[in-house]
C-alpha cells in the first residue's frame, strides 16, 4: 500500500444517526400537535424554539465525523467546530477523558505543536462498556496517520 492510498471514514453508529432523525420528529409531535386543542397559544414560541434547537443539534450531529483523505488531510467535524489537520501535524492518537458537557472518553489527536484535539465522533460515555468501539476507532485513526494497510474501517458494527 502506498502512503497516498490510505483513507479513513468515521461516523456515528447507524442506530445513533437513525435516532437523530427520529428524535426531533418525536419532539415536534409531542410538543406541537396538541397545542391547538389545548388553547395554549402562548406556549407555541418556546416549544417551537425547543424543537428547532433539537433539530439543529441533530443536524450537526448527523454530519459529525472524521474523514482522512488519501492526500493526507484529516477533516474532523465535531459538534460545534470543524478543523482540518495534515497527517504530518499529528504526533499520536490517544484515548483519554473528555471534560465539559457530556463527559466521557474519546480519541484525541496530540499534535506536534503540543496541542490536543478530540474527535467527538469517537466519544463514549463509559470506557468499561464501550472500550472496544473506542479502541477500534482510535486504532483506525492511528492506522490512517501511519498510512498502514487497513486504515479504512470495517462496516459499522455498533
Amino acid at each position: 500500500m502506498h502512503r497516498s492510498d490510505a483513507y479513513l471514514r468515521l461516523r456515528p453508529p447507524a442506530w445513533a444517526r437513525a435516532w437523530l432523525v427520529v428524535f426531533p420528529l418525536l419532539l415536534a409531535g409531542l410538543f406541537l400537535s396538541p397545542l391547538p386543542l389545548r388553547g395554549d397559544e402562548d406556549a407555541v414560541v418556546p416549544q417551537v424554539l425547543v424543537v428547532g434547537a433539537s433539530a439543529a443539534l441533530a443536524a450537526r450531529m448527523l454530519v459529525m465525523g472524521a474523514t482522512g483523505t488519501p492526500d493526507g488531510r484529516l477533516v474532523v467535524r465535531n459538534q460545534l467546530t470543524t478543523r482540518t489537520f495534515s497527517r504530518e501535524q499529528i504526533a499520536e492518537v490517544v484515548v483519554d477523558r473528555v471534560g465539559g458537557f457530556g463527559r466521557g472518553w474519546a480519541a484525541w489527536l496530540r499534535l506536534h505543536d503540543g496541542s490536543r484535539h478530540h474527535l467527538d465522533v469517537t466519544r463514549v460515555p463509559f470506557r468499561a462498556f464501550f472500550g472496544a468501539w473506542l479502541e477500534r476507532d482510535a486504532e483506525a485513526v492511528r492506522a490512517w496517520v501511519a498510512a498502514r494497510p487497513g486504515a479504512a474501517l470495517p462496516p459499522d458494527t455498533r
